[in-house]
């Protein structure tokens, strides 16, 4: 006899329950997959804010070099400063480095707005799955009471058997005692 006095499960059931501990193995990989993202979303944010800062520098050492343009007067103490200005070349290669590496923000922003999308499906399936052990605690409160009810009927056909024998046996003689009557013997 199989568990709970059932021979079979449903075959959707059956599969339903197999399944089961895979669902759960890809929603932790999706957890641990987008735990990341609001990090990444405050660093990407504050990537932003500093080449912001960096185009506000470049026009302000644009602005300078105007306004020393106009005044001849300091000219003499801008060459002393210009040996101290040969590291902005270096510093301008790097602004053009950031400035690429932000070539890369929109596409991010695209998937991580796809993500976000993703977003209320996942919330669903979470709340759904929160669902799942009450749902299979009240499949199993189902499946015991089923069981009980099958205990009973066996028990209950075990005794109708065991009548139909006792009533079988009781009227045997009978059948024998009628089959001697007159004209109850074999018809032609």
């Amino acid at each position: 006899m199989a568990p709970f006095g059932i021979e079979s499960l449903p075959a959707d059931v059956v599969k339903a329950l197999k399944a089961l501990p895979e669902v759960v193995d890809r929603l932790d990989q999706v957890a641990a997959a987008t735990s990341e993202m609001s990090a990444m979303r405050a660093g990407i944010d504050g990537l932003g804010e500093d080449t912001s800062t960096l185009s506000g520098i470049s026009q302000d050492v644009r602005r300078i070099a105007a306004a020393l343009e106009q005044l001849p007067d300091i000219t003499r103490a801008v060459e002393g400063v210009q040996s101290d200005t040969t590291l902005l070349a270096g510093v301008n290669d790097k602004i053009g480095v950031v400035a690429d590496a932000t070539n890369v923000l929109p596409g991010m922003d695209q998937r991580m707005a796809t993500i976000e999308d993703a977003m209320p499906t996942l919330v669903e399936v979470q709340q759904h799955l929160s669902k799942l052990p009450e749902t299979i605690d009240t499949l199993g409160a189902g499946i015991d009471r089923l069981a009980g009810l099958m205990d009973r009927l066996l028990t209950s056909m075990d005794r109708l058997d065991g009548n139909v024998g006792s009533l079988h046996a009781s009227l045997e003689p009978l059948a024998n005692l009628a089959d001697r009557l007159p004209g109850s013997g074999p018809k032609s």
